[in-house]
């Protein structure tokens, strides 16, 4: 995955109309890699076992 160059992130920011400090800027390009990967996953179709919230595992105890 290509990383989030200055002119690309100038852009996006400048399309949402916001503004940054070059603090912020660095920040917003380290994390990039991981919201591409994470937007990428989520466009995927998953199985039910790929959400844990819906998988449970009582056990014998657990229900006394």
């Amino acid at each position: 995955m290509p990383e989030l160059d200055d002119a690309q992130l100038e852009y996006l920011l400048r399309r949402a109309g916001l503004s940054a400090s070059a603090e912020q800027k660095a920040g917003l390009k380290a994390a990039y890699l991981h919201l591409a990967r994470m937007a990428e996953s989520v466009r995927k179709p998953r199985g039910r076992m790929a959400e844990p919230a819906l998988t449970y595992g009582f056990g014998g105890d657990d229900l006394r």
